[in-house]
């Protein structure tokens, strides 16, 4: 294989790819990126076995061929090298890959592509379109609320339903739940199935937000999802199982609810949450007429408290909150204001955005103390 490139366009490529090479794999051909030559210039992917990513890079081809490359090493030189560069790469039959830029010159030794594992080929058969701004916003509120805990390991994942015209995203740990919903354009479209965390979270990287227009096609097989954006794909095996009906878990009624402006809220939580001292610490929210208090203490060595005015006309009211659940959310909102809905300290609380009907958040209480 003989290339010539720019180094900013095999730059770009070898970050958008990289990022599903797992460091723990114990197959040395998953540390490396498959490079292919191709009509368009280079094909590169990578994979973990688990999710894969593809993506083209602008080259001119003078002699076609294949080989995979240590991804890690690649990138690293490639960074040091000064903007606008030009690329000579080529590969021997041995797969020693030669990169020469002006007087800069590194070899690699690589593996050949029959050891690389094959991603399958992103089908348009049943595929449908989403706005790539719609879905980047939806994984963005959603993603944070995925469990980490992989016995659990339908939680690992986001709920993704197309029905109807409308795609809902769905995640939950068990201690709270992010539910959002958008309209999809195609009526036709039908999907239900979990989708990895680091899937998702690759997908939200690529998109970037920059396109008002831009549209992202979603291809679903038995158990695979393939994403392909502007000719960047990712691929991800689907988690089998059924995910949590979450529709019994959203509270339908409300006794109490109060308006917040968004950033003095998240701010006097993060504020009270210094009172904590340590990670699963919980933080007061008490009501009296026309306040909440927000307050934390721990252990005789620090106590906090903050006070913000409240639309609030009940008896006295207090229920605890994990902190992080808290400003995890605060943080993905847009709008101005939020409604905090609650019923007893017991039960969960919903926090939803103002102007948003089709976003909520529950949240389970901790133990007052």
């Amino acid at each position: 294989m003989q290339v010539h490139c720019l180094k900013e366009e095999l730059l770009r490529g070898v970050q958008l790819v990289q990022n599903a090479i797992s460091p723990r794999s114990t197959l040395p051909v998953l540390s490396n990126i498959l490079m292919e030559s191709t009509g368009e210039g280079l094909r590169m992917s990578s994979t973990d076995l688990e999710v894969g990513i593809r993506c083209f890079v602008k080259a001119d081809v003078k002699t076609g061929g294949a080989t995979t490359v240590p991804a890690r090493t690649l990138g690293e030189f490639l960074r040091t090298l000064d903007d606008g560069q030009d690329l000579d790469i080529k590969v021997d039959e041995s797969q020693k890959m030669e990169i020469r830029s002006g007087k800069d010159r590194c070899v690699l030794m690589g593996l050949p592509k029959d050891d690389y594992p094959v991603l399958p080929e992103f089908s348009q058969e049943r595929a449908f379109s989403v706005n790539q701004n719609t879905l980047r916003e939806m994984i963005r509120k959603t993603s944070f609320a995925v469990s980490t805990d992989e016995t659990r390991y339908v939680l690992n994942g986001v709920d993704f339903i197309v029905d109807k015209g409308k795609i809902t995203l769905v995640s939950t740990d068990g201690r709270r739940l992010a539910y959002v919903q958008r309209d999809c354009g195609d009526k036709k479209a039908v999907a239900n199935a979990i989708i990895p965390t680091k899937a998702v979270n690759e997908l939200a990287r690529i998109l970037t937000g920059d396109e008002k227009d831009g549209v992202v096609q979603i291809g679903f097989t038995e158990n695979q999802v393939t994403f392909n954006y502007k000719g960047t794909v990712v691929l991800s095996r689907l988690i089998e199982g059924h995910f949590p009906n979450f529709e019994q878990v959203i509270p339908k009624s409300h006794d109490s609810q109060i308006k917040f402006n968004t950033r003095k809220l998240l701010l006097a939580t993060q504020r009270a949450a210094v009172g904590t001292l340590e990670k699963g610490g919980s933080v007061r929210y008490s009501l009296t007429k026309g306040k909440l208090q927000i307050s934390a203490s721990a252990q005789g060595r620090v106590e906090v408290e903050s006070e913000l005015e409240a639309a609030y006309t009940g008896a006295p009211f207090a229920i605890a909150f994990n902190p992080a659940y808290l400003v995890d959310m605060f943080r993905v909102l847009e709008t101005d204001d939020v409604l905090l809905e609650l019923t007893t300290p017991l039960n969960p609380a919903v926090i939803r955005p103002v102007g948003d009907e089709h976003y909520k958040y529950v949240v389970m209480p901790m133990q007052l103390t």
